[in-house]
């Protein structure tokens, strides 16, 4: 059963507060005394806890199939975003962007000063994909921005055109694959990737940022020397232990779990089919094996949402970046949609067929009641 770290009894938001991996908590709780020291100093446990956190970016690196030296470990959320972002755009000559219209919110927002495009979507979130082949052409030169995949309904974004071309323009791509768990092969289309290990498990508070060696990058912050000539913080070395531990772990496991995941969220499609109010959002193919999101005809997701929390289970109801604000979401208005909340179920590594079913029968009860 995929227990929740509050009351609710079952996490079905896996994407914003997913449970700690196995493999995490034991890496943490195994680690010696040393592994809590500043790893930038000179003594000789302080060049051990080192040693433990070049070995973090090492297998971090193995499992992506990138150079250690080209791993960051950054802050979570939006201090993070800010260096990743700023350090892209402050390399370009013209300081121009191209996005899809459905980023994260956080990523419109520190683009939203450059003037940026953003390339439409249809109503299953999928970019046009010739638009923003032409965009790029007219561009020539700037900084390309694309989700791997949807955070709100799942939908995966065709990344190897786009990159494709922003090769022949010499036009870097960044690739927010936050959203992915893990639980999907990212491959190498990209020039600078952003992945965000609370996803799948691992302690909240950095993520990952991978730039490619020959990739432009320009830090607002000053270089001391410290973490990869990018980003100046000395890291908490157990949680960096706890995310190489979780993704080696995951990455070995990734083809079942992906395919258990992906046939419960068939599941969990097929019996949400048999009410007709209900309107699955996103594309059913090219999609995250984990995540279902879903429009109720006439009635409000938060309000779903919220009797469902009282059943015990935990589901967003909007974006996993935004998810108390009250505005609508811009995902689903650039799909075509309402400004009606939509639910979104992203399940976790020990989801199982009968959590899914109690759900459902925990939403029917909730509509017969309405």
């Amino acid at each position: 059963m995929s227990q929740s770290t509050n009351a609710h009894t079952h996490n079905f938001d896996s994407l914003t507060s997913h449970p700690i991996h196995p493999a995490a908590k034991k890496a943490i709780t195994s680690l010696p005394d040393y592994a809590y020291l500043d790893a930038t100093k000179l003594y000789h446990d302080s060049r051990s806890a080192r040693l433990l956190l070049d070995s973090a970016r090492a297998s971090i690196a193995a499992r992506l199939k990138v150079n250690p030296d080209e791993v960051s470990f950054i802050p979570s959320g939006n201090a993070g975003l800010d260096l990743v972002v700023s350090g892209l755009i402050n390399a370009t000559d013209n300081k121009k962007v191209i996005a899809s219209s459905v980023e994260q919110k956080a990523i419109l927002e520190r683009i939203k000063n450059f003037d940026p495009y953003l390339v439409s979507v249809d109503s299953l979130a999928r970019i046009n994909q010739e638009e923003y082949l032409q965009k790029l052409e007219e561009l020539k030169q700037g900084l390309a921005i694309l989700q791997f995949s949807n955070h709100e309904v799942g939908t995966q974004q065709p990344i190897h055109p786009i990159y494709k071309k922003c090769q022949e323009l010499n036009i870097p791509l960044f690739v927010d694959a936050s959203m992915t768990a893990g639980l999907v092969n990212v491959g190498s289309d990209w020039d600078c990737l952003l992945l965000k290990p609370a996803c799948w498990g691992a302690p909240i508070g950095l993520d990952i940022l991978v730039v490619k060696r020959n990739t432009r990058f320009k830090s607002i912050l000053l270089d001391d020397g410290r973490e990869n000539h990018k980003f100046s913080s000395n890291i908490f070395i157990p949680q960096a232990v706890a995310i190489g531990a979780s993704l080696e772990s995951i990455n070995l496991e990734r083809s079942n779990t992906a395919k258990n995941l992906s046939t419960l969220i068939t599941e969990l499609r097929q019996l949400l089919s048999i009410d007709s109010r209900i309107k699955h959002l996103g594309d059913p193919v090219a999609r995250l094996p984990h995540v279902l999101a879903f429009l109720i005809e006439n009635v409000d997701g938060e309000f779903i949402a919220l009797n469902l929390s009282k059943k015990g289970f935990a589901v967003s109801s909007g974006s996993s970046c935004t998810p108390d604000e009250i505005k609508p979401s811009h995902v689903l208005s650039a799909m075509g949609f309402s400004s009606q909340a939509h639910i979104r179920v992203s399940l976790s590594f020990d989801s199982t067929s009968k959590e899914i079913h109690e759900f459902v029968q925990a939403l029917t009860q909730i509509l017969k009641e309405l």
